[in-house]
C-alpha cells in the first residue's frame, strides 16, 4: 500500500515558520542570560530552555528541508553581544523563564490541535512536553525560592447557586457585583505578564542604539504601568488581593546585549501575547466593565505594535511570513 504524504499546510508551515524565529531569537536571548546569571541554582534551567530551543530550531530546520521550504533567516549571533553587562536579575530570568513557559504551554498546544500530518503533530507533542517540563522544573524552583506569584485567593464556596438577575452581568456605572475567581484569575495574570514587559521594556529603553527605537520602548513601558494600574483598580475595589507589582532589578548597564532588531521582534511578539491574553479575559469576564477595560488595551496594544511593526519595515528588519499566492498580481503581469 502507497504511504500518502501530503503537503504541510498553511497552519502547519505558518505555526513551523513563528516557532522557529521565536526560538532563534529565544537562543539569543538565554546565551546571554546563562552568560550572565549568578545564582548556580538558575543556571540549568536556563540551560534547559536553551537546549529546548536550540532541538526546535534543528528539528524544523530537518523538516523544512525535507520539504524544500527555505529557513527564515531569524536571529543569530549578530543580534546577541555575551561580553556586554548584565541587564536584568536573575528573579527577572526566573520570572521570564516562567512567562514564557505558560506562552508554550499555550501556543503549542493550538499548534497540535490545528496540524494534520503525524509527524508535525508528533514534533509540536514533542514541543509541549519539553514546555511543560521547562514549566513545571521552573516553577518548583521559583516556589522554593520564594518568588513565585500566586494568583489572589478567594474564599471557597460552600454552596451551588443559580443566577437570577441579570444585573449579574453589570454595567458600565453604579454597584457591581464582586469578581468571579475567574476574572480574578484572568486580572491577576494580566498584571504578572505587564509588570515582566515592564521590566524588558525600560531595560531595552536603556540600552537601544536608536533613539527612536528607545523611545518606542519607553512608550511601551508607560502602556504597561498604566495597565497595572487600571487592573490593580478593579482588584482593590473588592478588597481583593493582587499578586506583586514591583519591577525586578535593572542594572545601571547601557551595554546592549541584544540588537535593536532583536529587541524589536521581541517586543512585538510580547504584544501579540498579550493581546491574545485580553482575548481570553473577554471570553471568560462576564462583568461588562472588565470587557470594555480589556477591549481599551486591545487597541492601545494593537496600536503600539503596529508602529513597532512599522519601525521593523523601515530598517529592513521585518521577516515575510509564509503567505498566500497573490492571484491578482499575477493577473496583471505585462504579458509579452
Amino acid at each position: 500500500m502507497v504511504e500518502h504524504k501530503p503537503k504541510i499546510t498553511s497552519a502547519e508551515i505558518s505555526m513551523l515558520w513563528s516557532t522557529y524565529i521565536g526560538d532563534t531569537m529565544s537562543i539569543c536571548l538565554l546565551k546571554h542570560f546563562l552568560h550572565t546569571c549568578e545564582d548556580e541554582d538558575i543556571k540549568p534551567i536556563i540551560q534547559l530552555a536553551l537546549d529546548y530551543s536550540t532541538d526546535h530550531v534543528a528539528q524544523i530546520s530537518d523538516l523544512f528541508s525535507k520539504e524544500g521550504i527555505p529557513l527564515p533567516k531569524g536571529f543569530g549571533e549578530q543580534d546577541v553581544n555575551l561580553q556586554a553587562r548584565k541587564l536584568f536579575s536573575d528573579v527577572t530570568y526566573q520570572r521570564y523563564l516562567h512567562h514564557m513557559g505558560r506562552t508554550g504551554l499555550n501556543s503549542y498546544s493550538l499548534a497540535k490541535s490545528i496540524s494534520a500530518r503525524k509527524d508535525v503533530r508528533n514534533l509540536f507533542k514533542r514541543f509541549l512536553n519539553q514546555a511543560e517540563t521547562l514549566y513545571d522544573q521552573n516553577t518548583e524552583l521559583m516556589q522554593e525560592k520564594g518568588v513565585f506569584i500566586r494568583s489572589p485567593y478567594i474564599s471557597y464556596p460552600d454552596k451551588v447557586e443559580f443566577v437570577t438577575d441579570r444585573k449579574f452581568l453589570g454595567g458600565l456605572i453604579g454597584h457591581r457585583r464582586p469578581l468571579l475567581g475567574v476574572e480574578i484569575a484572568h486580572l491577576g495574570v494580566n498584571i504578572e505578564v505587564a509588570n515582566v514587559a515592564k521590566t524588558f521594556l525600560l531595560g531595552f529603553s536603556q540600552v537601544a542604539q536608536s533613539k527612536k527605537i528607545s523611545d518606542y520602548f519607553k512608550s511601551g513601558y508607560d502602556i504597561g504601568k498604566k495597565m497595572v494600574e487600571d487592573f490593580m483598580i478593579k482588584l482593590k475595589e473588592d478588597d481583593n488581593s493582587y499578586p506583586s507589582t514591583w519591577d525586578s532589578t535593572i542594572t545601571n548597564s547601557t551595554d546592549a546585549p541584544f540588537s535593536d532588531k532583536l529587541m524589536l521582534f521581541h517586543t512585538n511578539a510580547q504584544s501579540a501575547i498579550g493581546i491574545g491574553d485580553f482575548g481570553l479575559a473577554i471570553a471568560a469576564s462576564l462583568r461588562k466593565d472588565l470587557t470594555v477595560k480589556y477591549e481599551e488595551f486591545i487597541l492601545k496594544v494593537g496600536a503600539y505594535a503596529e508602529e513597532g511593526a512599522k519601525i521593523l519595515i523601515e530598517h529592513g528588519w521585518f521577516e515575510k511570513p509564509p503567505q498566500s499566492i497573490d492571484r491578482e498580481l499575477l493577473r496583471n503581469k505585462k504579458r509579452i
